[in-house]
C-alpha cells in the first residue's frame, strides 16, 4: 500500500487545485454574509432602539428585534445555507474517492452508503439492538486476497429517566459510535469466537476473573498480555484455539494498542468482525483549511490505514487453509 503523502497530493493536484477554488469561494461568500448579517441585525436592533427612544413604547423595540430576525434569516439563507455541505460533498466523491484507490486500486467508496443495521446485530458484536442506527462512508473491495468493508456507525438506544416529582425524559446513549469493519477469514469454522475487552479482570482482578464465568463460555488463551486486555467466549475450546492461534494472540494484542482498549472481535461464519470506537466523523474536509494542506492529507491517510493496515497485521492474506 502506498503512504506518501506527498505523492498522493501531487497525484491529485487536479481535484485538489478544483476544490480550493470552491472552497475559497464558500469561505468568501460566508466572510461577506458575516458582514452582512451584523449590519441586517443590528441594524434592526438599533433601529428599534431608536423607536422606542422616540415613542417612549416597547413595541417599537419588538418591531426592530422582529425586523432583525427576518434580516438574519434572509442572509443566512443567501449566503450559509448550502455551501458547506456542497463542499464536503465534493470533497468525499472527488478527492476521497481517488485518494482510496491511490492507495488500493481495488478499494471503492460509498460516502452516503453503510453497512444495514442488521448486519450490525449479524455482527454479534454488541448485545443490545438499536433504537437509531445510522451508517456512512462505507468503503468495500479487495486487499489481496481478502474482502473489505468497513464504514462509520452509530447506534444508539432509547432509555427513560424519572425525577423525584414523577417527570419523565426520553434519553439516548451510544451502544456504539465508531469505525465497523468485516473481513474474510479463510478458515471454516462452525461456532462464534468473541473477543471482547476485559473491564472486569483488570479492575476488580481475581473476583473480576470470577464474575466472567456468569456470562459462560470463557475460554483461557496462554498469552498472558492478550489474557490481560481481552476476555474470549466461545462455545468450542477446540475451534477457539483453532482461530486463536498463538500467532493471532499476539497480532489482536498489537492491533489492540495500535486502535485502543475498547477493540471488540467476533469471529463468525467465516468472516472476522471488528468494532472500533472513535467519536470523530472521518472522512469530512474542513472549509477552514486548504485543499492542499499537507496535515488535512496526513490524517485522512490515517484513517484509512488504520483499517487497510488490519488484513496484513492479521494475516488475513496467508491462504494455508481451504474452505469446503
Amino acid at each position: 500500500m502506498k503512504w506518501d503523502v506527498d505523492a498522493a497530493l501531487d497525484s491529485l493536484n487536479r481535484e485538489t487545485e478544483a476544490l480550493e477554488r470552491i472552497r475559497q469561494g464558500v469561505v468568501n461568500r460566508r466572510s461577506e454574509g458575516t458582514k452582512k448579517m451584523f449590519l441586517s441585525v443590528g441594524g434592526g436592533l438599533a433601529g428599534g432602539v431608536l423607536a422606542v427612544a422616540i415613542t417612549q413604547h416597547l413595541a417599537g423595540l419588538l418591531i426592530g428585534v422582529f425586523a432583525a430576525l427576518i434580516g438574519g434569516i434572509v442572509v443566512y439563507s443567501k449566503y450559509f445555507s448550502g455551501g458547506k455541505a456542497q463542499y464536503r460533498s465534493l470533497f468525499k466523491t472527488q478527492l476521497i474517492t481517488k485518494l482510496i484507490r491511490w492507495v488500493e486500486p481495488e478499494m471503492n467508496y460509498d460516502p452516503y452508503r453503510g453497512l444495514s443495521e442488521g448486519m450490525f446485530q449479524t455482527s454479534q458484536l454488541f448485545n443490545k439492538r438499536p433504537d437509531r442506527y445510522a451508517s456512512e462512508d462505507l468503503i468495500h473491495g479487495i486487499i489481496g486476497k481478502t474482502k473489505l468493508m468497513f464504514c462509520e456507525v452509530h447506534a444508539e438506544e432509547k432509555y427513560t429517566t424519572t425525577d423525584s416529582k414523577g417527570n419523565t425524559q426520553t434519553r439516548w446513549r451510544d451502544i456504539f459510535r465508531g469505525v465497523l469493519v468485516c473481513a474474510d477469514f479463510h478458515k471454516e469454522f462452525r461456532s462464534k469466537v468473541a473477543v471482547m475487552p476485559d473491564f472486569a479482570e483488570k479492575t476488580f482482578g481475581f473476583l473480576g476473573r470470577k464474575l466472567q464465568k456468569l456470562g459462560g463460555n470463557v475460554q483461557r488463551m496462554e498469552n498472558l498480555e492478550f489474557e490481560e486486555m481481552f476476555v474470549v467466549r466461545g462455545s468450542d475450546p477446540i475451534e477457539s484455539r483453532y482461530i486463536l492461534t498463538p500467532a493471532m494472540q499476539e497480532r489482536l494484542v498489537s492491533l489492540r494498542k495500535r486502535v485502543g482498549g475498547g477493540l471488540r472481535i467476533v469471529f463468525y461464519d467465516s468472516h472476522v468482525w471488528l468494532a472500533i470506537p472513535n467519536r470523530k466523523n472521518w472522512f469530512e474536509g474542513s472549509l477552514w483549511h486548504s485543499a492542499h494542506d499537507r496535515s488535512q492529507a496526513k490524517e485522512l491517510m490515517g484513517q484509512l490505514r488504520c483499517v487497510f493496515e488490519i488484513v496484513e497485521e492479521l494475516d488475513l492474506n496467508t491462504r494455508i487453509w481451504t474452505k469446503q
